[in-house]
């Protein structure tokens, strides 16, 4: 007797008729559209690509176009950073690369105004989640059968520091150093608010690992969702595999305390060092200088600027030229089999999407200065790479009780409508339906890769006597460029490269 060869999505002995057919094709078509899901680090390829390779008016049309598709989102905070610090990066570059030759000499200004604005939509965002703190129950439960992605994106606490510094930066660059001073004093106060920020979200965490261990847990549709997050991550080939992704993304981290930016508190050492108006603000630059050479203690313009500044000189005919490098820290899905035996006996492990840091190695490591025949290399003074790592091993315990119990889930769901299916359809229907489920299981359980790409891998800084000709020469490997200095006693120069070989994006301001 002649018999169809058994598939595992088909019983063996039975032909498969039209209808059949349309189905399977139904079936295939709907796989194409669950699997259609892309993270964040896809749906910004392009601009990422365009920032690196030096493209700076395609990157910046495209993060134009995607920051304001994001408006009203839940992506917006991301995006408008990205699109804040790309203008930056234009306003860098200056007419030369962004307008015409012909262009007035006000193309600068109008980048940064553009990146301030960017920012600006940032913070209002940011305070708007922070208000309305909806990352409780109603959201929570919903991103359990979905994925933490689609959670609203509130800002990680390095973001809200580094917007606050950049928008400093922006503001000193068009003279405005009122308004620099209030968000330096709004970064100081977002590095100390973030300690109790990340209690507050690991408290949170246990607290839903608690419920869900004795089954107080509950999804949107009212199912109980029973689970024990320790002993998943106590399970061996689990947790091993937690572990190691923990370390690659934290493996080289420098001593920074948790959630000190160490460029910002340079900034704010040397703003108040340089433009300080009264002994309290003459000391409070001292400290911060004195913090920042703590954090890079192999510096020497910082053990420089910390003597003179504990002198009360601080010194004229001064040149500062920082140097950011770089990118820092995408974040990369990586799957993880996690036990779900624990609560369901018809799949004993199933994949679950987690983040990883990948880093950033095609870099410049060093900017070179000379200056009146003498050359100066920059030193580093803040490894974001380090920032971004601190964060993520402070985040990690949250997001992996979130993940387990999320994925967890949909499992508990997963079983109870394969148990429906298989007592009210035909085998047909209950395969159909087992593949669906379990597509969907996948489709849904997307890591959270949403990240601030466009900020640099490191910040560097060199601090020189003023040459004489008022004339700078910076080069790194495969890029050079020649600056006139402007009139100052305070001069500073910021240079800026995306990778190795790439054009040095420079520009300048008084300070004082």
């Amino acid at each position: 007797m002649n018999s169809t060869p058994a598939t595992p999505f088909r019983p063996a002995g039975r032909p498969v008729s039209v209808r059949q057919r349309g189905a399977w094709t139904a079936a295939a078509a709907g796989l194409l559209v669950l699997t259609g899901c892309q993270t964040y680090s896809e749906q910004t390829r392009g601009f990422a690509e365009s920032l690196r390779g030096g493209d700076l008016p395609a990157a910046v049309d495209e993060i134009d176009r995607q920051a304001n598709r994001s408006a009203g989102t839940k992506d917006e905070v991301v995006y408008r950073l990205e699109q804040g610090a790309t203008l930056r990066a234009a306003a860098l570059a200056g007419p030369a690369v962004m307008a015409p030759a012909a262009e007035p000499t006000g193309v600068r200004a109008g980048y940064y105004r553009r990146s301030l604005a960017a920012f600006d939509q940032a913070d209002d965002r940011i305070s708007h989640w922070e208000r309305e703190a909806r990352m409780k129950l109603g959201a929570e439960t919903s991103a359990l059968l979905t994925n933490q992605a689609n959670l609203p994106y509130r800002g990680r606490s390095y973001d809200k520091v580094m917007l606050n510094t950049y928008k400093a930066l922006d503001y000193l660059a068009l003279g405005d150093r009122d308004r620099a001073r209030v968000e330096l004093n709004r970064a100081l106060q977002r590095q100390r608010d973030a300690v109790e920020e990340n209690a507050q979200r690991i408290a949170a965490a246990q607290d839903e690992a608690a419920r869900a261990r004795t089954g107080g847990l509950a999804d949107e549709q009212g199912n109980a969702i029973a689970y024990d997050v320790e002993k998943a991550h106590a399970d061996a080939r689990t947790g091993a595999a937690l572990q190691a992704l923990l370390e690659r993304s934290t493996g080289a981290l420098r001593p920074y305390g948790d959630y000190v930016n160490p460029f910002a508190v340079f900034l704010d050492g040397l703003f108040f060092t340089h433009l300080g108006e009264n002994g309290s603000d003459w000391e409070r630059g001292r400290k911060s200088l004195e913090r920042a050479a703590a954090l890079a203690p192999d510096n020497p313009y910082l053990r420089d600027d910390l003597v003179a500044a504990a002198r009360g000189e601080p010194g004229r005919g001064l040149t500062y030229v920082i140097f950011e490098t770089g990118a820092a820290p995408r974040r990369v899905e990586e799957r993880i089999d996690i036990p779900t035996f624990l609560v369901s006996n018809r799949l004993p492990y199933i994949s679950a999407a987690f983040p990883r840091l990948e880093f950033d190695g095609d870099f410049a490591p060093v900017l070179a200065i000379r200056a009146d025949q003498r050359e100066h290399p920059t030193a580093l003074v803040a490894s974001m790479d380090s920032v971004v790592a601190n964060d993520f091993k402070n985040e990690w315990p949250a997001v992996v009780t979130k993940t387990l119990l999320g994925t967890a889930a949909k499992a508990i769901v997963q079983d109870a409508l394969q148990g429906r299916l298989n007592h009210n359809t035909n085998e047909l229907g209950q395969a159909l339906g087992s593949i669906f489920l379990t597509v969907a299981n996948v489709a849904t359980s997307i890591a959270d890769t949403r990240t601030w790409t466009a900020l640099p891998k490191e910040f560097h800084y060199a601090r020189l006597a003023t040459p004489g000709s008022r004339e700078l020469t910076l080069r790194t490997t495969g890029a050079e460029k020649t600056i006139a200095l402007e009139p100052g006693a305070i001069n500073v120069v910021y240079v800026k490269s995306s990778a190795s070989g790439a054009p040095l994006l420079v520009s300048q301001f008084v300070l004082k």
